[in-house]
C-alpha cells in the first residue's frame, strides 16, 4: 500500500493532531487519501512525521502524527557532487536522480564546455525538483543545490574523499573510511584535459566508469552510485 507524503516545509512537527495549510493538503486530495490511511509529513530538514489522515476541514487536511522519524534515507556522512552544467532537461533530471541517491549537496559547475553563462535563475526550479524529489522517494532531507561555481572554485573548496569521473580505465578508489564524499563530473563533452589536470592536483581520484561513452547526466548518477557502494554508503 502508498503512503502518501506531504511536504510542510520548515514546519516543526510533533506527535498529535495536525490541520495542514491548504497548499500542503493539496496532495492529499490529488490523490485521494482517506480516513484512515497512512501519512508522511516532511519538513525537508531531516524529520518525517509518520501518521494517518483523519479527515478534512474545509481544504485544510486534518492528520494525526503517532511518531516522528528523523534522517531516514541520508548518507552517513556529507555526499556533494559537482556537476557541469547542462541544458534544462538534462539538469533536471540528474537534479531528481541525484536527490534519490542522496546528494547531499548539488554544485552546478560552470566549466570550459559549458554553454551560456545565464543559469542562476534556473537554481530556484532546481531546488523545487529536489524538494519533490525528497518526497517521491522518501528521503528525510532536501539537499542543497548551490549557485553555479567556477570549476576552479570548486576544486580549491572540496574535502574529504574526492573522486572525478575519468573516460580512461582507472583501478576503484579507495573509500573505505570516507567519512564524507565529493564526486566531480564534466558537461557535455566532459572536462578538458587541463581541467582533469587541476582535479587530480587538487586530490580528486579517477574513477572509472566503464569501456561505454555515457551522457553526462548518466556519467553523474554512475559515478555518484559507485562511488557511495565503494564508501559502504
Amino acid at each position: 500500500m502508498s503512503i502518501t507524503r506531504l511536504v510542510w516545509k520548515g514546519h516543526a512537527l510533533q506527535a498529535g493532531d495536525l490541520l495542514l495549510p491548504p497548499e500542503v493538503s493539496h496532495h492529499a486530495r490529488v490523490t485521494r487519501v482517506g480516513a484512515g490511511d497512512e501519512v508522511e509529513v516532511l519538513d525537508l530538514t531531516g524529520t518525517i512525521g509518520l501518521g494517518t489522515f483523519l479527515g478534512w476541514d474545509g481544504k485544510r487536511a486534518l492528520v494525526r502524527l503517532t511518531a516522528l522519524s528523523h534522517q531516514r534515507g541520508e548518507p552517513p556522512g556529507p555526499l556533494v557532487v559537482g556537476l557541469g552544467v547542462l541544458h534544462t532537461q538534462a539538469f533536471d533530471w540528474a537534479t531528481e536522480k541525484l536527490t534519490e541517491l542522496g546528494a547531499t549537496r548539488v554544485v552546478p559547475l560552470l566549466c570550459e564546455r559549458v554553454q551560456g553563462r545565464q543559469h542562476e535563475p534556473r537554481v530556484e526550479r532546481w531546488q523545487r525538483l529536489a524538494e519533490a524529489a525528497v518526497a517521491q522517494c522518501g528521503r528525510s532531507r532536501a539537499p542543497l543545490i548551490s549557485q553555479p561555481t567556477p570549476l576552479a572554485e570548486f576544486l580549491s573548496t572540496a574535502s574529504g574523499a574526492r573522486v572525478v569521473a575519468d573516460p580512461s580505465p582507472a583501478p576503484p578508489p579507495n573509500l573505505a573510511d570516507a567519512s564524507s564524499l565529493t564526486v566531480l563530473v564534466g558537461p557535455e563533452g566532459g572536462l578538458t584535459e587541463g581541467e582533469l589536470r587541476a582535479a587530480l592536483d587538487a586530490g580528486f581520484q579517477p574513477l572509472g566508469l566503464g569501456p561505454r561513452i555515457l551522457r553526462a547526466e548518466t556519467a553523474a548518477l554512475a559515478a555518484t552510485a559507485v562511488a557511495t557502494a565503494a564508501a559502504g554508503w
